[in-house]
């Protein structure tokens, strides 16, 4: 019975109270072309969101998220209902992202075909960027409806092994769960870093760089970028502690000329630029910490707003190293999107992560970057004073990054595995 429903899925709906205009815009692309009837529904639009930025402009975004968002999507569900039982029609997968968490488990009880998509694990993910707190009755609330999610849903997808072991930990043992990551849209990265400059084998070659293409990358400048939501998940201390420390470093009077160390003189040099196109939480805060510091190290951060897709895909072919965070905690809930977009554009990962974390282990796996503990500052100077010393090999993991996303995560190759996987649960 289940092999003969699976020839009939027509329709599959990606329901948010956000739009993903990334990664999932493109892999509704990929699943229409498959001959879904794919589409993304959602109440509020990614510029909407960007552009919510005063308190009361946030306060009308969380209203919108938490209370019209559910009611929105009810009202959706029933119509999909009503038009089931009117015209007799099937076939048709209800995708539901948490983000309104408790959106999934509303989608449970109106539609009897519900996708859980845990994009975030809750009550953890507000747990570990400090709203809440362990133990308090709103917790465990929110952890039992989240089990419930769990129970109903006729398919879990997570975004990662570590991600999926934790939610299994806690709630025990998911029989119906796929892991698929979020992936990239890889139409929009054509070139890998050295096709800029000189042809290259196909990005899935295993052939190694040319040794002229090797050689291209000498200049010690290069580029750092953080683009995104910089929110409560993603880690900012260490980056601040890192630049206080390196202009605390043998700092010299006022009346003198520098007295600091090589290193700390190299690192505060030109060669290095940070730049965070970011909107989220965390922003502000990073803003008011670099002002606090002296000139010769701020200099070289650089803070702007979030961009639109053409501003967007400039600077992400622009860098060289894309910067990735998260707190501690923060392992066992999420995984960074944003990962997925920086490798298919070619950027080396600079993960200042926990440990046992998926991003760890995916940079670790396709040797693509360098990875750091939050907190860190020693090992964060050391990293880096390696990159600056190894053109070649900011090249060689930019590579890396490039042909393993463009294998692993492009939205073709992930169709298929949602494709699957619909099939396998329904």
């Amino acid at each position: 019975m289940r092999e003969k429903a699976a020839s009939k899925i027509k329709t599959v709906e990606f329901y948010s109270s956000t739009e993903y205009s990334g990664f999932l815009a493109s892999l509704v692309r990929e699943l229409r072309q498959a001959g879904i009837d794919a589409r993304q529904c959602y109440l509020i639009s990614e510029k909407s969101y960007r552009a919510s930025k005063s308190f009361v402009a946030r306060l009308c975004l969380r209203l919108r998220q938490y209370f019209l968002y559910p009611i929105w999507l009810s009202f959706c569900l029933l119509r999909r209902f009503l038009c089931r039982r009117l015209y007799r029609s099937g076939g048709d997968v209800c995708v539901v992202s948490t983000n309104t968490f408790y959106a999934p488990l509303i989608a449970t009880f109106l539609h009897p075909n519900v996708v859980h998509f845990v994009y975030d694990l809750f009550p953890e993910a507000m747990i570990h960027s400090g709203k809440w707190q362990e133990g308090t009755l709103k917790v465990r609330i929110v952890r039992w409806l989240v089990a419930q999610t769990f129970k109903r849903a006729q398919l879990n997808i997570f975004l990662g092994e570590r991600l999926k072991e934790y939610a299994e930990s806690t709630h025990g043992q998911q029989l119906h769960s796929k892991i698929i990551p979020v992936g990239a849209d890889q139409s929009l990265f054509l070139e890998s870093p050295s096709e800029r400059i000189i042809d290259m084998p196909d990005c899935c070659s295993a052939a190694p760089l040319k040794p002229e293409v090797a050689c291209v990358a000498k200049s010690l400048k290069f580029t750092v970028l953080y683009c995104g939501n910089f929110g409560n998940m993603h880690d900012s201390d260490t980056l601040v502690r890192y630049w206080q420390q390196l202009a605390s470093q043998h700092a010299p009077p006022s009346h003198k000329g520098s007295n600091l160390s090589q290193n700390a003189e190299a690192q505060m040099g030109s060669e290095i630029t940070w730049k965070f196109c970011c909107s989220g939480p965390k922003r502000k805060q990073l803003e008011f910490e670099i002002k606090g510091l002296p000139n010769k190290v701020r200099e070289q951060i650089k803070v702007s707003d979030g961009l639109g897709q053409a501003e967007w895909i400039a600077e992400m072919n622009s860098a060289d190293i894309a910067l990735v965070t998260m707190v501690p905690g923060s392992e066992t809930v999420v995984m960074p999107s944003k990962t997925y977009s920086a490798m298919m554009a070619g950027q080396a990962i600079l993960a200042i992560a926990p440990k046992a974390s998926d991003l760890v282990d995916l940079v670790t796996l396709a040797d693509c970057g360098w990875c750091v503990m939050p907190g860190d500052t020693d090992q964060l100077s050391l990293v880096l004073d390696q990159i600056k010393n190894n053109p070649d090999e900011i090249l060689r993991k930019r590579e890396n990054a490039y042909r393993y996303a463009h294998c692993h995560f492009s939205q073709t190759t992930l169709a298929k595995q949602w494709l699957q996987s619909l099939k396998d649960a329904f």
